[in-house]
């Protein structure tokens, strides 16, 4: 008797229940499930079908249909979410393109796909902030959408333009799909309209040996990810020619950030943090947005952003308390926490952004920790 193998999905709630969904993009049909459904899939790990059935009776005296949940298998490997031969094959297939390069996932939607059209959208972004910027040492900048929050690109774009192209860019995003490890990163060419951005494979391979984790361990978390992949277009629209160290943050790793302050003595570089701020509204869980939760967002975040220019990054993560308007750049400052005590910064921009069909909000800021004299 065969015993069944799922990969871990990703659960969303919807009216009348869930969507179960591949974490990774890669099997883009989704299983809508009731709560009995779902509690049918919560039995099915390491069992056989008739182990399915016995359990659901021992706990409710019900016996299911072998069709039902032989037609349930059948959803969920379409869905990819069944470890079938067929399942592994396209997701082997998928980490092997992987291992080449990284092609670009949202031009055309996000930012425009030429390099012509794609500059004149860069420079756009730049008038959009009237300011000056500075020399930077470590940027704070978004993930989001582009289009949502244009004077915080433009900030940064204000402070790209002060900064001398360096060597290589530590662009450190939040993981937004499931990895391995507490963090992860992708070795590999990164495209863009402006061309590819190369990996600093010693630098990558230097700070791999310094972590007590495998550091190159979750491919497929790459495929889609959108915070890597918005703000290197601006990124790479200003330095040419700096090789990239692209890192993604699932779980707050200290680890991390000791490895990577040693490592930048020997391969020094911008540091990057590409990381949004309070998620408030239906899409998160809270009601339709209103002045107070709009009010406590603000307060939330511009608190955290303004001991983060203190050089306090304890302080900072202190302000969200439990974190009720999801800052989701609590995991990534955690972890580069060594290289953030004590450094001086300032805000340049901040923005609660409003997604007027969901009547929700995500706030966005920029924050510049500038070169340090001598």
């Amino acid at each position: 008797m065969e015993r069944i193998r799922l990969r871990e999905p990703q659960i969303t709630p919807v009216e009348g229940g869930f969507l179960l969904s591949d974490p990774y993009g890669i099997f883009p049909k989704p299983v809508a499930l009731t709560e009995g459904g779902l509690f049918l899939v919560s039995l099915m790990e390491g069992k056989t079908l008739e182990e399915v059935q016995e359990e659901v009776f021992k706990a409710h005296g019900v016996l299911v249909p072998r069709q039902e949940l032989e037609d349930l298998l059948k959803a969920l490997e379409e869905a990819g979410l069944l470890l079938t031969e067929k399942v592994e094959a396209r997701l082997k297939e998928e980490e092997e393109k992987l291992k080449g390069e990284r092609p670009m996932r949202l031009a055309g939607l996000s930012y425009p796909k030429g390099e012509k059209e794609a500059r004149a959208y860069w420079e756009a972004f730049r008038a959009s902030f009237p300011g000056e910027g500075m020399r930077a040492e470590i940027l704070l900048l978004p993930h989001l959408e582009p289009a949502r929050a244009p004077e915080a690109y433009g900030a940064a774009l204000a402070v790209l333009e002060h900064t001398p192209e360096p060597e290589r860019i530590y662009l450190v995003g939040v993981a937004h799909r499931p990895l391995r490890e507490k963090a992860a990163a992708l070795p590999v060419p990164f495209h863009t309209p402006f061309g590819p951005a190369e990996p600093d494979l010693p630098a990558l391979q230097a700070l791999d040996a310094l972590l007590p984790f495998e550091l190159f361990n979750t491919p497929l978390a790459f495929r889609e990810e959108h915070s890597l992949e918005l703000p290197l277009f601006f990124l790479k629209g200003r330095f040419g020619k700096s090789r990239l160290l692209p890192l993604l943050v699932g779980r707050r790793s200290p680890e991390l950030g000791e490895a990577l302050r040693m490592v930048q003595r020997d391969y020094p570089g911008l540091l990057v943090l590409a990381v949004d701020l309070s998620h408030v509204g239906p899409r998160f869980g809270d009601g339709p947005l209103t002045r107070p939760l709009a009010e406590e967002a603000r307060r939330r975040d511009l608190g955290f952003l303004e001991r983060l220019a203190q050089g306090e990054p304890e302080a900072a993560l202190a302000v969200l308390g439990g974190n009720p308007t999801r800052v989701d750049a609590v995991e990534v400052v955690a972890s580069l926490s060594p290289l953030l005590t004590g450094r001086r910064g300032q805000v340049l921009a901040y923005r609660l952004d409003l997604e007027a069909p969901t009547l929700s909000a995500v706030g966005a800021g920029t924050l510049v920790f500038p070169t340090l004299p001598g």
